[in-house]
Order: structure tokens, then C-alpha cells, then sequence
């Protein structure tokens, strides 16, 4: 879900840029993007790791234009927040359950263009590598780091978090902020996905998780609308996050549900998209941009009722 800077505030929904109407070039890469996505759907009849990073070229330039950058659900635990203020906060959660001491090497697993990264970097006083199986996503954090300052810190790179580059216990500490979902495109994959963190953690070190999932399947038609708006089923995110990893030999130190913390983002989503709406229908069209908002209006009900959010905190003993 790519949500990002505070939709109901004037002044940052300003600072977030104008949505000019798409150019012949924007719509060529866009439509690449989308081939790319649902090729293996409709080949495979299910996600691929490709796929799921030719998605994520799809959405990101529009994710920032409308809603910053960040790419997970905010975190409202007082429900007082404004979307920005939520958007760090589920950052600094994580965070914090990661245990990161200053001086760390940290992995950011789906790092979205380095937002969380870059601010990981600076109030932990750590190094982290961020990867992703965007190449746009990449190409886009790595501008966003150098334009920050922060390249002798915070790395961006190329890659399948399915099968690591990097050697075993490499990793003081791990960050999966809201990403499993994503990267898992088969039921093998979930094991795969905590297998490798396992081994490129060092031993003692912590893994800070979050993710929506799903205790039940939703019906056929909301699955549909699902796919089509965030690239995965509900039936694809029914799992037990922390049983899957106290099973590798995790130990699980802290575990708390923040399903109901993170469900205002929807509000915030169809706000922008109601403040903001002739510049989305100019962008888009009046066509895309209705068939969009109807597929929030459809998905937000589904994640209410059959979602739920883990967040835990995994040693490697």
C-alpha cells in the first residue's frame, strides 16, 4: 500500500507537488510496468517476484506524488495523529523492536525508495542496507539518499529477499516493515522469507516485523478488488506471522495486534483522493480514477473485517 505524507493538511498536500497530466512517456513506461505485473498472473495464475517488483514501478511515482514516501499503513495509537505523524510512528515502532544500537548493521527487507532507511539512519546512528525488488523503487532511493546526505549510511540495493546476497550473520539487526506479504508470492515462500533472515542475522540479534494478514478468506469478488488494488489476495495473506517464526527458532520477546491502529489510513487514502480530486481525474481520467476510488471504497471493509496486524519483536538466540 503506498500511503506517505499528511493528505489532510493544505500545507504538505502542497509540498507534495502538482499532478500534471501523464505524458505520452510516462503512460509507455506505465503501461510496461503494467504488462510486466500481469503477465505472470495471467500465465501463472499467481505472483512472481518480478511481478511483484514491476508493480511497485508502477505505483511509486504516484504514491509520492499523492501521498509522500512511504510505502506502509499508519500507525495511530492514540487515533489523534495526522497521516505523517502516523507514518513515522509505524516507522519507529519497528524500530524499536529491532533493538538497533548505534553503530549497527541493519537490514531494511523491501525498502520501499529509503524513507524508513533514511530515518532509521539518523535517529539510530546505525548503517543500514535497504532491498528491494523494485528497480524504479532503487533507482529512486538511491537519488533520495544522495539528495539527503546520507550515502555513507544508508545503502539501496537490487534484489530478491527470497534469496540474500549477502553472507550468513551479516546483520546486527533486521527491519520487515510491512513487506512479507509482498514478497511471499507462494506458501513455500513464507518459510523461505524466515529461513533467510535467520541466516543473515547474527546470533543475539533482533528482527522488527509488521504486517497485514488475514485470519480468513475473503469472497471471490473482494479478492478481485484486492488484487487489482494492492497486487495480492487476502487468501494469499492468511498466515501466522509469529508462529512462523518461533518455528525457525526464533524467540518471540514482544508481540502485540495493531490492526485497529493502522485501519484509519483508509480514511486518509479516499481524503486525498476526494481533496484532491481534479487533479487525480486530469492525470488519470474520470474512468481510472472512479474504478479506483470504488476499489478502495470495496477493499478498506474487507481488511477491517478479516485482517489483522502483527507486530513483534524476533530474537535469534
Amino acid at each position: 500500500m503506498a500511503v506517505g505524507s499528511d493528505a489532510g493538511s493544505s500545507a504538505n498536500v502542497a509540498e507534495l507537488g502538482h499532478a500534471a497530466r501523464l505524458t505520452a512517456r510516462e503512460w509507455s513506461r506505465k503501461a510496461s510496468a503494467m504488462v510486466r505485473s500481469q503477465l505472470p498472473l495471467l500465465l501463472r495464475r499467481r505472483r512472481t517476484v518480478a511481478g511483484v517488483g514491476a508493480y511497485f514501478d508502477l505505483v511509486t511515482d504516484d504514491g509520492r506524488l499523492f501521498f509522500g514516501d512511504s510505502f506502509h499503513l499508519g500507525y495511530f495509537p492514540t487515533g489523534q495523529e495526522t497521516l505523517c505523524e502516523a507514518l513515522r510512528a509505524h516507522t519507529d515502532l519497528v524500530t524499536e523492536l529491532a533493538r538497533i544500537e548505534p553503530g549497527a548493521r541493519v537490514l531494511d527487507l523491501g525498502c520501499g525508495i529509503g524513507e524508513p532507511a533514511i530515518r532509521i539512519a539518523r535517529t539510530r546512528d546505525c548503517h543500514v542496507t535497504g532491498i528491494n525488488a523494485s528497480r524504479e523503487q532503487v533507482r529512486q532511493g538511491r537519488g533520495l539518499v544522495g539528495a539527503e546526505g546520507l550515502a555513507d549510511r544508508v545503502e539501496i540495493r537490487y534484489g530478491n529477499a527470497l534469496a540474500l546476497d549477502f553472507p550468513d550473520d551479516s546483520f546486527d539487526a533486521i527491519v520487515c516493515l510491512e513487506v512479507a506479504g509482498d514478497i511471499c508470492v507462494t506458501e513455500a515462500a513464507k518459510d523461505r522469507l524466515v529461513a533467510e533472515l535467520w541466516r543473515v542475522l547474527r546470533p543475539g540479534g533482533h528482527v522488527g516485523f509488521s504486517d497485514l494478514a488475514f485470519t480468513e478468506a475473503p469472497t471471490r469478488k473482494e479478492d478481485r478488488a484486492l488484487r487489482a488494488l494492492l497486487y495480492h489476495t487476502g487468501s494469499e495473506l492468511i498466515v501466522d506471522w509469529p508462529a512462523q517464526f518461533t518455528a525457525q527458532g526464533f524467540q518471540l520477546l514482544e508481540h502485540e495486534d495493531i490492526h485497529e491502529a493502522t485501519l484509519p489510513t483508509w480514511d486518509h487514502v479516499q481524503a486525498v483522493y476526494s481533496e484532491r480530486s481534479d487533479e487525480v481525474d486530469r492525470r488519470y481520467g474520470k474512468l481510472i480514477t472512479k474504478r479506483t476510488r470504488r476499489q478502495i471504497a470495496q477493499v478498506s471493509p474487507v481488511v477491517a473485517r478479516c485482517g489483522t496486524f502483527p507486530t513483534f519483536c524476533a530474537r535469534k538466540p
